[in-house]
Protein backbone atom coordinates (compact mmCIF):
# COMPACT_ATOMS: atom_id res chain seq x y z
CA UNK A 1 0.00 0.00 0.00
CA UNK A 2 1.26 3.48 -0.84
CA UNK A 3 0.02 6.95 0.48
CA UNK A 4 0.58 10.34 -1.17
CA UNK A 5 0.79 13.30 1.13
CA UNK A 6 0.37 16.84 -0.24
CA UNK A 7 1.07 18.71 2.49
CA UNK A 8 3.17 16.35 3.85
CA UNK A 9 5.55 17.90 5.52
CA UNK A 10 3.10 20.20 7.50
CA UNK A 11 2.85 18.26 11.24
CA UNK A 12 0.31 16.42 10.44
CA UNK A 13 1.48 15.19 7.27
CA UNK A 14 5.06 14.35 8.96
CA UNK A 15 3.08 12.56 12.15
CA UNK A 16 1.12 10.46 9.60
CA UNK A 17 4.63 9.65 7.45
CA UNK A 18 5.80 8.25 10.35
CA UNK A 19 3.28 6.35 11.09
CA UNK A 20 2.44 4.84 8.03
CA UNK A 21 6.36 3.65 7.43
CA UNK A 22 6.05 2.55 11.07
CA UNK A 23 3.50 -0.05 9.53
CA UNK A 24 5.39 -1.16 6.95
CA UNK A 25 3.22 0.96 4.23
CA UNK A 26 5.24 3.05 1.28
CA UNK A 27 4.61 6.95 1.58
CA UNK A 28 5.59 9.66 -0.96
CA UNK A 29 5.90 13.27 -0.18
CA UNK A 30 4.23 15.30 -2.78
CA UNK A 31 6.10 18.87 -1.98
CA UNK A 32 7.39 21.83 -3.58
CA UNK A 33 9.94 22.14 -0.81
CA UNK A 34 11.68 18.88 -0.84
CA UNK A 35 14.59 20.11 0.97
CA UNK A 36 11.75 19.63 4.31
CA UNK A 37 11.57 15.82 2.98
CA UNK A 38 13.07 13.62 6.15
CA UNK A 39 15.60 11.25 5.01
CA UNK A 40 14.46 7.90 4.16
CA UNK A 41 11.17 8.77 2.14
CA UNK A 42 10.34 8.74 -1.48
CA UNK A 43 9.08 12.60 -2.98
CA UNK A 44 8.28 14.30 -5.87
CA UNK A 45 7.74 18.00 -6.87
CA UNK A 46 4.33 18.92 -6.51
CA UNK A 47 3.51 22.74 -6.22
CA UNK A 48 -0.06 23.66 -6.45
CA UNK A 49 0.33 27.21 -9.03
CA UNK A 50 2.23 25.04 -11.50
CA UNK A 51 -0.33 22.87 -13.39
CA UNK A 52 3.00 21.21 -15.21
CA UNK A 53 3.67 19.20 -11.68
CA UNK A 54 0.45 17.89 -11.36
CA UNK A 55 1.84 14.54 -13.11
CA UNK A 56 4.91 14.61 -11.36
CA UNK A 57 3.14 11.90 -8.60
CA UNK A 58 2.03 9.73 -11.06
CA UNK A 59 5.18 9.03 -13.13
CA UNK A 60 6.76 7.30 -10.74
CA UNK A 61 6.67 3.09 -11.04
CA UNK A 62 4.84 3.15 -7.50
CA UNK A 63 1.34 2.50 -7.40
CA UNK A 64 -0.70 5.04 -5.18
CA UNK A 65 -3.65 3.55 -3.02
CA UNK A 66 -4.18 6.59 -1.19
CA UNK A 67 -3.96 10.38 -1.25
CA UNK A 68 -3.87 12.84 1.47
CA UNK A 69 -5.03 16.08 0.45
CA UNK A 70 -4.24 19.49 2.73
CA UNK A 71 -4.83 22.69 0.55
CA UNK A 72 -2.94 25.41 0.69
CA UNK A 73 -3.55 27.10 4.08
CA UNK A 74 -5.19 30.64 4.17
CA UNK A 75 -6.89 29.79 0.77
CA UNK A 76 -10.25 30.51 0.29
CA UNK A 77 -10.11 28.97 -3.53
CA UNK A 78 -9.49 25.15 -2.08
CA UNK A 79 -11.54 23.26 -4.41
CA UNK A 80 -9.83 25.82 -7.82
CA UNK A 81 -6.48 24.52 -6.57
CA UNK A 82 -6.76 21.33 -5.46
CA UNK A 83 -9.34 20.00 -8.43
CA UNK A 84 -7.02 19.06 -10.88
CA UNK A 85 -5.38 16.45 -8.79
CA UNK A 86 -7.82 15.03 -7.27
CA UNK A 87 -9.61 14.33 -10.76
CA UNK A 88 -5.89 12.95 -12.23
CA UNK A 89 -5.87 10.55 -8.81
CA UNK A 90 -9.13 9.26 -9.68
CA UNK A 91 -8.40 8.55 -13.35
CA UNK A 92 -5.14 7.13 -12.60
CA UNK A 93 -7.19 4.82 -10.30
CA UNK A 94 -6.73 6.32 -6.84
CA UNK A 95 -9.83 5.18 -5.09
CA UNK A 96 -9.02 6.71 -1.68
CA UNK A 97 -8.62 10.01 -0.61
CA UNK A 98 -8.35 11.55 3.14
CA UNK A 99 -9.02 15.33 3.39
CA UNK A 100 -7.49 17.28 6.43
CA UNK A 101 -10.98 19.92 7.47
CA UNK A 102 -11.34 21.36 10.45
CA UNK A 103 -14.80 21.47 13.30
CA UNK A 104 -15.34 25.12 11.86
CA UNK A 105 -16.02 23.92 8.19
CA UNK A 106 -19.27 22.16 7.09
CA UNK A 107 -19.56 20.47 3.99
CA UNK A 108 -19.99 22.79 1.15
CA UNK A 109 -18.77 25.97 3.44
CA UNK A 110 -15.74 28.03 2.72
CA UNK A 111 -12.79 27.31 1.28
CA UNK A 112 -11.84 23.19 2.17
CA UNK A 113 -15.50 22.91 2.65
CA UNK A 114 -15.78 22.96 -1.23
CA UNK A 115 -13.33 20.16 -1.43
CA UNK A 116 -15.17 17.77 1.10
CA UNK A 117 -18.58 18.33 -1.34
CA UNK A 118 -16.51 17.48 -4.35
CA UNK A 119 -15.31 14.43 -3.06
CA UNK A 120 -18.85 13.39 -2.08
CA UNK A 121 -19.84 14.16 -5.71
CA UNK A 122 -17.21 11.60 -6.85
CA UNK A 123 -17.23 7.30 -6.36
CA UNK A 124 -14.28 7.42 -4.74
CA UNK A 125 -13.63 6.47 -1.14
CA UNK A 126 -12.84 9.10 0.98
CA UNK A 127 -12.62 10.83 4.95
CA UNK A 128 -12.67 14.40 6.09
CA UNK A 129 -10.09 14.50 9.44
CA UNK A 130 -12.44 17.74 10.91
CA UNK A 131 -10.40 18.59 14.03
CA UNK A 132 -10.75 21.06 17.17
CA UNK A 133 -8.21 23.53 17.71
CA UNK A 134 -4.54 22.55 17.32
CA UNK A 135 -2.66 22.53 20.85
CA UNK A 136 0.46 23.33 18.69
CA UNK A 137 -1.27 26.78 17.70
CA UNK A 138 0.85 27.49 21.02
CA UNK A 139 3.93 27.08 19.27
CA UNK A 140 2.90 29.04 16.18
CA UNK A 141 0.92 31.56 15.89
CA UNK A 142 0.53 32.45 19.65
CA UNK A 143 4.36 31.90 20.42
CA UNK A 144 6.03 35.58 19.76
CA UNK A 145 3.46 37.26 22.36
CA UNK A 146 3.78 34.44 24.74
CA UNK A 147 7.67 34.58 24.72
CA UNK A 148 8.23 38.35 24.29
CA UNK A 149 4.95 39.74 26.52
CA UNK A 150 3.90 36.37 28.44
CA UNK A 151 0.34 37.04 26.81
CA UNK A 152 -2.04 34.97 25.38
CA UNK A 153 -4.18 36.55 23.12
CA UNK A 154 -7.42 35.72 21.70
CA UNK A 155 -11.30 36.58 20.98
CA UNK A 156 -12.52 33.77 23.61
CA UNK A 157 -12.69 34.89 27.10
CA UNK A 158 -14.82 31.94 28.53
CA UNK A 159 -15.99 29.84 26.09
CA UNK A 160 -13.93 26.22 26.39
CA UNK A 161 -12.50 24.03 23.59
CA UNK A 162 -11.44 20.14 23.50
CA UNK A 163 -7.81 21.04 22.30
CA UNK A 164 -6.74 18.85 19.65
CA UNK A 165 -2.72 17.66 19.42
CA UNK A 166 -1.31 16.93 16.03
CA UNK A 167 -0.34 13.50 16.97
CA UNK A 168 -4.01 12.68 17.92
CA UNK A 169 -5.27 13.97 14.28
CA UNK A 170 -2.36 12.18 12.21
CA UNK A 171 -3.79 9.06 14.29
CA UNK A 172 -6.72 9.04 13.49
CA UNK A 173 -5.99 9.70 9.97
CA UNK A 174 -3.40 6.31 10.17
CA UNK A 175 -6.51 4.04 11.47
CA UNK A 176 -8.53 5.33 8.73
CA UNK A 177 -6.29 4.35 6.10
CA UNK A 178 -5.18 1.10 7.78
CA UNK A 179 -8.60 -0.13 8.91
CA UNK A 180 -11.35 1.86 7.00
CA UNK A 181 -14.50 3.60 9.08
CA UNK A 182 -18.13 3.38 8.67
CA UNK A 183 -18.53 7.26 8.51
CA UNK A 184 -17.23 9.65 5.91
CA UNK A 185 -16.05 11.95 8.10
CA UNK A 186 -14.91 12.35 11.80
CA UNK A 187 -14.73 15.42 14.28
CA UNK A 188 -11.43 14.92 15.90
CA UNK A 189 -11.65 16.51 19.64
CA UNK A 190 -8.96 16.42 22.73
CA UNK A 191 -9.85 14.58 25.55
CA UNK A 192 -10.71 17.57 27.69
CA UNK A 193 -12.21 21.14 27.15
CA UNK A 194 -10.30 24.42 28.99
CA UNK A 195 -10.90 27.51 28.55
CA UNK A 196 -8.02 29.91 27.59
CA UNK A 197 -7.40 31.07 31.40
CA UNK A 198 -6.95 27.38 31.92
CA UNK A 199 -4.36 26.95 28.84
CA UNK A 200 -2.58 30.14 30.43
CA UNK A 201 -2.09 28.66 34.06
CA UNK A 202 -0.76 25.56 32.56
CA UNK A 203 1.66 27.10 30.48
CA UNK A 204 2.73 29.11 33.29
CA UNK A 205 3.63 26.02 35.40
CA UNK A 206 5.64 24.62 32.33
CA UNK A 207 7.60 27.60 31.90
CA UNK A 208 7.71 28.87 34.56
CA UNK A 209 6.95 32.01 34.30
CA UNK A 210 3.80 34.10 34.23
CA UNK A 211 1.30 33.95 31.37
CA UNK A 212 -1.47 35.66 31.13
CA UNK A 213 -4.82 35.36 28.82
CA UNK A 214 -5.86 38.55 26.81
CA UNK A 215 -9.70 38.34 25.60
CA UNK A 216 -10.34 40.90 22.94
CA UNK A 217 -12.71 41.91 20.24
CA UNK A 218 -13.03 40.02 17.15
CA UNK A 219 -12.67 43.31 14.81
CA UNK A 220 -9.30 43.52 17.06
CA UNK A 221 -8.68 39.50 16.31
CA UNK A 222 -9.07 40.03 12.30
CA UNK A 223 -7.45 43.00 12.44
CA UNK A 224 -3.98 41.22 14.51
CA UNK A 225 -4.73 37.62 11.59
CA UNK A 226 -4.65 40.65 8.67
CA UNK A 227 -1.15 42.17 9.69
CA UNK A 228 -0.25 38.02 10.17
CA UNK A 229 -0.41 38.65 6.28
CA UNK A 230 -3.83 36.50 6.27
CA UNK A 231 -6.38 37.53 3.57
CA UNK A 232 -9.40 39.89 4.59
CA UNK A 233 -12.27 37.18 3.76
CA UNK A 234 -9.69 34.47 5.67
CA UNK A 235 -8.75 36.65 8.50
CA UNK A 236 -12.99 37.60 9.15
CA UNK A 237 -13.93 34.16 9.25
CA UNK A 238 -11.36 32.80 12.07
CA UNK A 239 -12.23 36.33 13.99
CA UNK A 240 -16.32 35.17 13.82
CA UNK A 241 -15.11 31.03 14.76
CA UNK A 242 -13.60 32.93 17.95
CA UNK A 243 -16.31 34.46 18.37
CA UNK A 244 -18.83 31.28 17.85
CA UNK A 245 -16.69 29.08 20.24
CA UNK A 246 -16.99 31.77 22.85
CA UNK A 247 -20.68 30.88 22.87
CA UNK A 248 -19.78 27.15 23.17
CA UNK A 249 -19.79 25.63 19.65
CA UNK A 250 -16.49 23.78 20.08
CA UNK A 251 -17.43 23.08 23.33
CA UNK A 252 -20.94 21.18 22.24
CA UNK A 253 -18.42 18.47 20.53
CA UNK A 254 -17.54 16.55 23.70
CA UNK A 255 -21.12 15.35 23.36
CA UNK A 256 -21.82 14.52 19.49
CA UNK A 257 -21.83 11.17 18.50
CA UNK A 258 -19.33 10.84 15.41
CA UNK A 259 -16.49 12.00 17.06
CA UNK A 260 -12.60 10.60 17.49
CA UNK A 261 -11.47 11.72 20.90
CA UNK A 262 -7.71 11.96 21.16
CA UNK A 263 -5.58 11.09 24.14
CA UNK A 264 -2.92 14.01 24.52
CA UNK A 265 -3.96 16.96 26.70
CA UNK A 266 -2.82 20.72 26.31
CA UNK A 267 0.08 20.08 29.17
CA UNK A 268 1.17 16.62 27.77
CA UNK A 269 2.25 18.49 24.70
CA UNK A 270 3.47 21.13 26.65
CA UNK A 271 5.39 19.20 28.36
CA UNK A 272 7.02 17.40 25.65
CA UNK A 273 8.15 20.66 24.01
CA UNK A 274 8.94 22.11 27.21
CA UNK A 275 12.80 23.02 25.38
CA UNK A 276 10.97 25.05 22.79
CA UNK A 277 10.31 27.85 25.33
CA UNK A 278 14.09 28.06 26.47
CA UNK A 279 15.10 27.68 22.91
Amino acid sequence: MSTLLTGGTSQVGLALAKRLKDAGSDVIFATRSPSKVPSGYKHVLLDWSDPSTLENPFNTTDRIDNVYILPPPGTSNSLEVTKPLIDLAIEKGVKRFVLLSATIVEKGGLGVGKVHEYLDSKSVDYFVLRPTWFIENLFNGQAYTIREHGELITAVPKGRIPFISVEDIAQAAFEYITQGSSTKDKLIIGPESLTYNEVAQILTEVIGRPITHKAISAEEQQARLISFGLPLEYAKFLASEELKADSGTEAALVTANNKFVGKFTVRDVLENNKAFWSS
